[in-house]
């Protein structure tokens, strides 16, 4: 799961983006939809490419303090909550960038997750010991970071054992300091990712914000007798239907670099540096790209096992 980027994220579960206009920093390329992560690079690259832009305030009570992948930053009154930890290589960069933006690290009081792949939570064990925070998550994930084994269709290397403090089911909420976030459990990536949903305000209005859980499994990966998720079809198509019958949000944060191929929706009022934002509609043409491409690989791997 680490390929070069921009210092900021890659492997999406989907491709055909450019950055959205006003983004500053370089392009670099993404993985394809689906890839399997790429575990075979050295440590001093790893650290290189842990390396991110300057922190920045992307909506509301939302910040960007991510390296290599998507990790953001959401402040209140109370304390602050942790999306996302990345790689081990990430960890000094997200500390870094935090107190960059004015706040203390020592804050942050709950960690969450978009789902249990080694890119998006092996800082955890680091981040937890380092602040205390309670790290949540739901149902299959919390036991991945408990075990420190992935159990995702692909079984990855690269997770580390952390306690979980708060196991949640779906439609579970979080609250810290007048905001609150909910838990839309979407199994289909790995078997608790989530999608985390909460509402901000930014110049007098309210906008919906959902940040990425994960859509379908990565390429390569055996949808049938899976040792690991054996619902791992089942479990993918509940989630392209709860993503499809979803109202699209405002702003989609996803956790990897997204090209979009045009500028957001000028009604959007996101800092123009974000480039894993989406608007309305790039989340639903995401869905769409999602549920054609598992689909065609279903109907493949049905095929090749009539042989």
């Amino acid at each position: 799961m680490r390929q070069i980027t921009v210092g900021l994220m890659l492997l999406g579960a989907m491709t055909g983006f450019i950055a959205p206009s006003g983004a500053t920093e370089s392009l670099r390329p993404v993985q394809a939809q689906g890839q399997a992560p790429n575990q075979g690079q050295g440590r001093g690259q790893n650290q290189a490419q842990a390396q991110a832009v300057e922190p920045f305030r992307i909506i509301g009570n939302i910040y960007w303090v991510g390296g290599e992948y998507g990790s953001y930053l959401i402040t209140t009154s109370a304390g602050h909550i942790l999306h996302d930890t990345g790689t081990n290589e990430m960890h000094d960069t997200i500390v870094s960038n935090v107190k960059k933006l004015g706040f203390e690290v020592k804050d942050i009081k709950i960690m969450i997750s978009s789902h249990a792949h080694f890119d998006h939570v092996q800082g955890h064990p680091q981040m937890q010991k380092l602040t205390g925070a309670q790290v949540v998550a739901l149902g299959g994930d919390a036991a991945a970071l408990e075990a420190g084994v992935d159990n995702s269709a692909g079984g990855f290397r690269g997770m580390q054992q952390v306690h979980v403090d708060r196991v949640i089911k779906d439609g579970d909420t979080v609250t810290l300091g007048g905001t609150t976030l909910r838990a839309l459990w979407v199994p289909g990536h790995t078997q608790g990712a989530t999608i985390w949903m909460m509402n901000v305000q930014e110049n007098g209005r309210t906008y919906s914000v959902a940040f990425r859980g994960g859509e379908t499994p990565n390429a390569g990966v055996p949808l049938f007798d899976n040792p690991r998720h054996p619902k791992v079809v089942e479990d993918t198509k509940f989630t392209l239907e709860r993503l499809k019958g979803l109202q699209p949000p405002d702003l989609f944060l996803h956790n990897h670099q997204q090209n979009l191929g045009r500028p957001l929706n000028p009604a959007l009022p996101v800092n123009p540096r974000c480039i894993t934002c989406l608007d309305a509609q790039a989340f639903k043409e995401m869905v769409v790209r999602s549920e054609q491409g598992f689909f065609q690989r279903l109907k493949e791997a049905e095929a090749e096992r009539k042989k």
